[in-house]
């Protein structure tokens, strides 16, 4: 089954961002922050269309003074999830060598080892250590 796709511009005028469908449904939102945006729109289009949000698609189109800045945005956004994930990857690796190297090592040789303080170790020693199925591997986020 096709889901149907519509195309929101955004833009930013008198400190409010702007969103406007630009095919299929007349649809537009007015937002005081730009994480209310993507929500915001899916629930204007859903309520407009009787869809529910997980049953259309939206592309993205980000306009600042009459200027097309859509794929830098859109290059932003993924370099911001792949940094979200790979410092997670790290936490996880560090509360795991953490948790493996107490015991073996002091905290001092741990804090240096890692580049931490003495007292970062310790409270890492005292947290829970992530399962290794639970640490996310970096395979996946060269860029194409």
């Amino acid at each position: 089954m096709r889901f149907p796709a519509f195309t929101v511009t955004v833009t930013r005028e008198a400190g409010q961002w702007i969103a406007k469908t630009v095919d299929g449904v007349e649809a537009a939102g007015e937002f005081k922050r730009f994480p209310d945006v993507d929500p915001g729109m899916r629930k204007v289009i859903a309520n407009l269309t009787g869809l529910p949000p997980e049953r259309f698609y939206l592309r993205w189109r980000y306009e600042f003074e009459d200027q097309d800045a859509t794929d830098l945005v859109l290059q932003y956004q993924e370099a911001h999830r792949i940094a979200e994930d790979v410092a997670e990857w790290r936490e996880g690796v560090r509360a795991r060598l953490v948790a493996t190297l107490n015991g073996q090592l002091s905290q001092r040789a741990i804090a240096d080892l890692l580049g931490l303080s003495h007292q970062r170790v310790n409270q890492l020693a005292r947290g829970t250590a992530l399962e290794a199925a639970d640490v996310v591997k970096p395979g996946r986020w060269v860029p194409l």
